[in-house]
């Protein structure tokens, strides 16, 4: 077996593994099974190096236990309490509300999402003491709503990570000063993942277009912005500190969007983008997800079955690996694959579309358990935009960092920004279908 066969198969039975504890399967069960399966393996003289590998899912079982005894929560639910607690990411700003991450500090312990006022604004890194309830929310979020709140200390964070934070709020404001409202959370989102400024509408019409997803950023987008840099630093400075370079951006990037499990997700899959560039090798994409995959696992096994956006990312990539290709085969005939001298926009808009399609399959049964529906029209409107976002992430980019050099070449330059995100903004809503 080959070594990055070798990679795959561990890293699948180790997730199999915490998979089954996840979801309380009895390890007897899984020893009697796997006992047998061998047995079968034995008796019919087949291939013994899966079953050589297949005991890593055992670790990832007890892994997932380890973990869980170490990160007991100590939280005392609905009751009326007084408790204190550090933020620590970045706080995310609605339309009618701030949305505080906190750590809960001694006597309890294990991490809270705060619902407070938009007024006064809170920091990362700020000691706040609550009094209110702490809950649990449909979804299985720990909440509180709107407790009362006393600062107790400010900078209990990281000063890298505020330094960080403060760029990212400075590059989203940059872009607020020369579009308007709906143009510039958009602009933020595809950049930054940011959709605080949102309005209700826009997600209204993005939901029900099947179009919140280009707000989520994605391997691809973060590849885009470490090979354009390793690019554009490699007329600067030798090709391998090019690559470096732009390795620490892709991390600090990470840490300043709040280093959110699709966010962390996605940077592995830039990297690894990045590391294939450098070395000229294939980018096995089957590896890069299984070992994106597993490293998020270790740092938090329960993301695997308690994390809906975590499933939702995964499950797009394996469509892109293994339905997309089984579609491909059946629908390009072999007249249409004699057509070599095709356009390269045209077969951008196929591979788009057959993308988008088998994503869609693949994390449908999901959507529809957890949101109870799933737009009708979202690979039209997702082949109308998905062929756009590269160029518009790009304009976004340079909008966001000559706004600290000059106001007026950061308004010049939204023109053409603004062109690309009124086009979107008319697609989301033609297929949201609220103007009927």
């Amino acid at each position: 077996m080959r070594l990055h066969d070798i990679a795959f198969y561990f890293s699948a039975f180790f997730i199999l593994g915490v998979g089954l504890a996840s979801l309380k399967v009895n390890i007897w069960v899984i020893i009697f099974t796997y006992t047998l399966l061998a047995g079968l393996n034995l008796y019919f003289k087949k291939d013994w190096n899966k079953y050589l590998i297949a005991p890593i899912l055992f670790v990832g079982f007890f892994y997932y236990n380890f973990y869980a005894v170490l990160e007991v929560q100590n939280i005392p639910y609905n009751k009326q309490l007084i408790f204190e607690g550090i933020i620590i990411r970045d706080p995310k700003y609605g339309l009618e509300y701030q949305e505080l991450d906190i750590e809960l500090q001694k006597p309890w312990r294990g991490k809270v999402h705060v619902y407070v006022n938009l007024y006064p604004e809170y920091n990362y890194g700020d000691l706040l003491e609550f009094d209110g309830r702490i809950s649990k929310s449909p979804s299985g979020k720990t909440i509180s709503g709107f407790p009362k709140i006393k600062l107790l200390e400010e900078n209990k964070g990281s000063s890298f990570k505020t330094g960080l934070f403060s760029i990212k709020d400075r590059l989203v404001e940059n872009i607020q000063k020369v579009l308007p409202s709906d143009k510039s959370a958009l602009a933020s989102g595809i950049l930054l993942g940011e959709r605080a400024e949102f309005s209700e509408a826009l997600k209204d019409a993005m939901r029900k277009s099947g179009t919140t997803h280009i707000v989520a950023l994605s391997g691809f987008n973060i590849s885009i912005i470490g090979i354009l840099l390793a690019d554009l630093l490699i007329y600067a400075m030798s090709r391998r500190r090019a690559f470096y370079v732009s390795l620490f951006t892709i991390i600090c990037f990470v840490l300043m969007t709040g280093a959110e499990p699709s966010v962390v997700r996605a940077a592995f899959m830039g990297v690894i983008a990045l590391i294939a560039q450098q070395s000229s090798r294939i980018y096995n994409f089957r590896n890069a997800i299984i070992i994106t995959a597993l490293v998020m696992l270790i740092f938090d096994p329960t993301l695997l079955i308690f994390d809906v956006g975590f499933q939702f990312s995964f499950l797009a990539l394996l469509g892109l690996v293994y339905i997309e290709p089984l579609i491909r085969k059946i629908i390009i005939s072999k007249h249409n694959n004699k057509d070599k001298a095709a356009k390269e926009w045209k077969e951008g808009w196929r591979k788009n579309l057959l993308q988008t399609f088998s994503a869609q399959i693949a994390v449908a049964p999901i959507a529809l358990y957890v949101f109870g529906y799933l737009s009708p029209f979202s690979l039209i409107s997702n082949v109308l935009i998905l062929q756009l976002i590269p160029m518009t992430m790009f304009f976004a980019f340079i909008v966001a960092v000559s706004g600290f050099l000059s106001y007026g070449l950061s308004l010049a330059i939204s023109w053409v920004l603004s062109a690309l995100l009124g086009y979107e903004i008319f697609i989301i809503n033609l297929f949201s279908f609220n103007w009927l």
